[in-house]
């Protein structure tokens, strides 16, 4: 009896011990799993974009953050800045690719699992202050033309609200920017923060363009393939959720919009 007594708490330690290595076993292959995504951006300031051929901007810093957190070895150097189209077909068409930042609605929630919310986004339709474009709803918009960028939310948008009017599509918003200056076309449908930045780097006035109908009011998050392994999803979401509640992802947004 007194042998068993004895063996009882070295067997519980060496289950314990067991535990403890299986456990931190899982954690170690979890954290080279999410060492394996890959991320995709887009050239969407100030959210993220290049300079130097380096991935920036606010979402690309808010994921470094949750890197840290997780102890992924990653640096913005490892995210591949693509046009928004041919990122977002490779981020449905490749497992285990993430992409960012992109606003999240109910058609896009059929094709990624989001870790989110990352940032506000609205869409709006911007045109020329003066240019008499004033408009109450989306049929007034019909005799125009509208520039958006492929596949970006703006062009979604104007597609899900039923738009009968002319759209002009362009590979990127420093193209639409340029085509908007040159009255290509009336107006366009982008995020109004991002087109400001945008005009602002191509020397463009943005004080002579406003918006004059608001599309969408959301928020932005990252979009992974859709068959990302939940528990990693869950982990990103949990680092998020960790940098919204202690203030980090507020500094983040204030340190570049202010």
């Amino acid at each position: 009896m007194h042998t068993a007594h004895r063996a009882a708490p070295r067997l519980i330690n060496r289950w314990l011990a067991g535990l403890v290595l299986m456990t931190t076993g899982f954690a170690a292959g979890q954290t080279q799993a999410l060492n394996g995504l890959h991320w995709i951006t887009e050239e969407f300031a100030p959210y993220n974009y290049s300079e130097d051929g380096v991935a920036t901007g606010i979402a690309v810093d808010v994921l470094v953050k949750v890197w840290e957190r997780l102890g992924v070895a990653r640096t913005p150097a490892d995210i591949q800045v693509l046009p928004w189209a041919r990122g977002y077909r490779i981020a449905q068409e490749q497992p285990g690719t993430c992409l960012f930042a992109a606003t999240v609605t109910d058609a896009r929630r059929d094709l990624f699992v989001f870790v989110e919310p990352l940032i506000d986004s609205n869409v709006s339709i911007i045109a020329a202050r003066g240019q008499g474009l004033n408009v109450d709803g989306m049929e007034g918009l019909t005799p125009y033309r509208i520039g958006v960028v492929r596949d970006d939310i703006g062009e979604q948008s104007l597609m899900e609200k039923g738009f009968e009017g002319t759209v002009v599509r362009t590979d990127s918003a420093r193209i639409l920017m340029r085509m908007l200056q040159g009255a290509r076309f009336d107006a366009i449908s982008y995020n109004h923060v991002t087109a400001s930045w945008v005009m602002a780097q191509e020397g463009i006035d943005a004080s002579l363009y406003e918006p004059v109908l608001t599309l969408r009011e959301g928020h932005m998050g990252y979009a992974c393939h859709r068959d990302t392994d939940p528990a990693l999803i869950a982990r990103l979401q949990d680092a998020l959720d960790a940098l919204l509640a202690d203030g980090t992802v507020d500094a983040i947004v204030q340190r570049y919009l202010q």
